[in-house]
């Protein structure tokens, strides 16, 4: 069995340890990032090491976003993925979506740790509960619609058939961008996002929002400066390094200042697909498009 091991332990490494107890039994080859030749480009041997590994084992103690960028290409590629941690006291509420198991950093912490890892290990039907799960459609998912451009449809709708429908064209866009793995939180409080997602995708832009990337979908007539200010509050203390807006709004030239300005004070970046962005929007690849064009737009000068 092919692990990846995800973890920033340089030295003293608790879930390495727990690993190679029993490795002799369940024929363990153990793949970490610290091991590749570092004179070499380090993600596509990340990436081709997950591709070629059974299961990817993380511990997300510390919230490293090198373990989350991690973590999202397993999702990318349907791994199952077993989440380890020393706390269940994240900064990012997203996480508790998520299926994990606590350990103690002692020698009885270990050697439970490794109990509980070979019990999940020796069960197939354990490790296909944690490959990512697609969100099962709705028996009215659009087919009333045609593939094309949907703005126009939406903003026709009343009350929460407008925010419910905006939602679920975004929702259809995203999960066909390559490298995204979305969780669409339609049971949410106020404290989670619309979507979060996982993202391996290869575009230079997207690589540097860091991960997870929360995104919020908004039907309303304009955005309103004190929402930006909630929005980036909000980002900074769940410890995400940016944030997407999609919006039926279009955003105005005073919007656009406070998003630079925010960026310059929080280092938190805020891209934003607006009105006039989604009324070409026709596929997957038109929102890249867009989300690309933010980028560009407000970071790049």
């Amino acid at each position: 069995m092919k692990i990846y091991l995800s973890t920033n332990y340089r030295n003293l490494n608790p879930v390495r340890e727990a690993l190679e107890m029993i490795s002799g039994r369940l024929n363990i080859e153990l793949y970490q990032a610290d091991y590749f030749n570092i004179e070499e480009q380090i993600v596509p041997q990340i990436i081709e090491t997950i591709k070629k590994s059974d299961v990817v084992v993380a511990d997300i103690s510390n919230e490293n976003p090198n373990i989350y960028y991690e973590v999202g290409i397993a999702h990318s590629m349907g791994k199952p993925v077993i989440l380890v941690s020393q706390t269940n006291n994240f900064n990012r509420f997203s996480l508790l979506s998520y299926r994990f198991y606590n350990y103690d950093i002692d020698t009885k912490g270990i050697k439970n740790l490794s109990f509980r890892l070979e019990q999940i290990l020796s069960d197939n039907n354990e490790l296909n509960q944690l490959k990512p799960q697609t969100r099962k459609k709705h028996i009215l998912d659009f087919q009333e619609f045609t593939n094309n451009n949907r703005l126009d449809e939406i903003l026709n709708l009343n009350g929460v058939a407008k925010f419910y429908e905006l939602e679920n064209w975004i929702f259809t866009l995203l999960k066909e961008i390559p490298g995204f793995e979305v969780q669409y939180n339609e049971q949410r409080s106020g404290k989670e996002y619309d979507f979060i997602v996982w993202n391996s995708n290869e575009s230079e832009e997207l690589k540097g929002l860091g991960n997870p990337i929360p995104i919020e979908v908004k039907a309303s007539k304009y955005v309103e400066n004190n929402l930006i200010h909630s929005l980036i509050s909000k980002a900074s203390s769940q410890g995400f390094k940016s944030f997407i807006l999609i919006t039926t709004a279009n955003l105005t030239e005073g919007n656009k200042k406070l998003i630079r300005d925010l960026k310059a004070h929080s280092g938190i970046a805020i891209l934003v697909v607006d009105k006039e962005d989604l009324s070409s929007i026709n596929s997957s690849k038109d929102l890249i498009k867009a989300l690309i064009k933010s980028f560009r737009k407000f970071f790049i000068y």
